[in-house]
């Protein structure tokens, strides 16, 4: 079956905003990616190579926002190295939480070769928002949110971007940034190694 038919939630909506969430968690890990035709845009069925993909799905709107999202989501992994320079190497990748089980939210580093664009991904594979959230950091300093669960994230839109860590123990780091986790989200920040 298709990745949008195989997400659990009783709409198409929580089965689309459980799909982004995926898609995030995927694109944030290292290695390399695959979707087959039609997952980018959300086909509902099975890809088979005797058909022709459903393209007139695209008129829908939770389609080609899902299109648009993917689309957001490769551009992220082309113009962010640490998505993709240290792929195979132990030191690109760090978990912050892979133990949340009763939130259902996962974190973790990835590192670019410099130091200087690192980002740190919280991932919330709930329908419970979590507007309280915390996540450990590893250096005190700005984390600029690049990109959530709607996409590219720019100052320019109005919203807050900018979070600054916090002393404070927070899943066994020194420092943490507190964010309005929503449910489904997929939170990315760039910070750089100080």
């Amino acid at each position: 079956g298709s990745l949008a038919g195989k997400m659990p939630g009783d709409t198409q909506e929580k089965k689309f905003a459980n799909l982004r969430t995926a898609y995030g968690f995927m694109m944030g890990h290292p290695g390399k990616k695959l979707l087959f035709m039609g997952q980018d845009f959300g086909q509902m069925d099975e890809w088979n190579e005797k058909a022709s993909l459903e393209w007139g799905l695209l008129k829908y709107d939770i389609h080609s926002q899902m299109k648009d999202y993917v689309k957001a989501l490769n551009h992220l992994y082309r113009t962010q190295p640490a998505l993709y320079r240290m792929d195979y190497e132990p030191e690109g990748f760090e978990w912050i939480n892979a133990d949340d089980a009763d939130r259902s939210i996962f974190s973790f580093i990835r590192k670019d070769h410099t130091g200087k664009n690192s980002l740190v991904f919280v991932v919330n594979m709930t329908p419970v928002e979590r507007p309280d959230y915390a996540v450990g950091v590893p250096t005190h300093g700005r984390y600029t949110l690049i990109f959530d669960e709607n996409g590219a994230v720019s100052s320019k839109d109005g919203r807050k971007n900018a979070y600054q860590a916090k002393k404070g123990e927070c899943d066994g780091r020194p420092y943490h940034v507190a964010y309005p986790l929503p449910a489904y989200g997929c939170a990315v920040f760039r910070f750089q190694y100080n």
